[in-house]
């Protein structure tokens, strides 16, 4: 019978075994840490696990990739690297004998992995898309602040989202949980790293470093009235808390050795709050069914489908790279200005056609 930690030690040797390079295998590291950790919380880290239900995992952790592209925290390339290197190690255990065979190369499972050429994360907002989508939820805030008073803690928390994804830049994954990824950084955004003085917030960037968001005047007082709402205890509380009640007593039973007891015919938000811990953050996918919630209310879609995260942010890049090439790369904190334009080169060859025609009419 294999045991439960024979997976991670079968990593172990994995990494040990491999010619490849130290930056390869400083990746694979990450990439099979990751994996072990979203196997193990599913109950599935054995190698028995592969063996009764190999195809659904693999075809279940492509899907999660593919979900991790739509949110903006990992390119379609990436995706398919990160797959790879999970077929890579899984190639390894057959031939250390502790599996049958590869189940990621079957077409079944790797049906879900987006294609660089099919990239998911090319949806962008329209400025009428933003507009709806913004105008949508400050009406409903507003109602619901009317009629509710400080109960009215979705409608605002979710116009929060809206506004920050609208008029920031910002990546989903840079505020938002990221299910599998325990890094700091990617835990999802705290009032602590909230600025509102400067009017910026810090995030973990996908440069791999500290990088500091603008907060335009358009976002400000949706989280602001957010913040007023919401009350955090303290710094260390996510600007944008799950509602999925499972996590919150997750989150007190993990800091309390006496949870059951507190919890005991108590509310799990007042239990939170009364000994100041921390609820999870919304996840990526949580916020796509937000925003799948909120688009279908307004009745907004973008090309027949629900608006995506980092829809926002390419258009709101595509938007200022109109007016202000250097603008647009600060704001999307691209590293140089050629990533910007390749980014938005459709835009460039748009222009070059226009001045093309002007010599030729002459």
């Amino acid at each position: 019978m294999t045991s439960e930690s024979d997976v991670s030690r079968a990593i172990a040797r994995y990494l040990r075994s491999s010619g490849d390079s130290a930056q390869y295998r400083s990746t694979a590291d990450s990439v099979l840490s990751q994996f072990e950790t979203w196997l193990r919380r599913r109950g599935k880290d054995s190698f028995e696990a592969f063996e009764a239900e190999g195809e659904q995992l693999l075809r279940r952790y492509a899907d999660r990739l593919a979900q991790r592209v739509d949110s903006g925290g990992i390119s379609a390339s990436s995706a398919a690297t990160y797959y790879n290197v999970v077929s890579g190690f899984l190639g390894y255990c057959v031939r250390d004998g502790v599996l049958s065979r590869n189940f990621a190369l079957a077409d079944r499972a790797r049906e879900p992995l987006p294609r660089d050429d099919e990239d998911h994360t090319q949806q962008f907002w329209t400025q009428e898309v933003r507009r709806r989508l913004v105008q949508h939820t400050n009406d409903v805030a507003y109602e619901a602040i009317e009629s509710e008073g400080t109960s009215a803690r979705r409608a605002v928390r979710d116009r929060a989202i809206v506004h920050v994804l609208a008029y920031t830049g910002v990546r989903g994954a840079e505020v938002f949980r990221v299910s599998g990824d325990g890094r700091e950084g990617r835990n999802g955004l705290t009032w602590g790293r909230v600025d509102d003085d400067a009017w910026t917030f810090r995030v973990w960037g996908k440069s791999q470093e500290w990088e500091d968001v603008s907060v335009p005047k358009q976002a400000r007082a949706a989280l602001e009235r957010w913040r007023t709402l919401a009350k955090p205890p303290s710094g260390d509380w996510p600007v944008f808390p799950t509602s999925h009640a499972p996590s919150k007593y997750a989150a007190v039973r993990a800091a309390r050795d006496d949870a059951d007891e507190l919890l005991d015919g108590a509310d799990v938000d007042d239990v939170l709050r009364e000994y100041d811990i921390a609820p999870p953050a919304i996840t990526t996918e949580g916020v796509r069914r937000v925003l799948e919630r909120v688009a279908d209310a307004a009745d907004v879609d973008v090309d027949g489908k629900p608006p995506l995260p980092h829809g926002a942010r390419r258009g709101l890049g595509d938007e200022l790279f109109r007016s202000d090439r250097g603008l647009a790369q600060d704001v999307l904190r691209h590293k140089s200005l050629s990533t910007t334009k390749e980014a938005y080169s459709h835009i460039d060859a748009a222009e070059r056609g226009e001045v093309v025609s002007d010599l030729l009419d002459e």
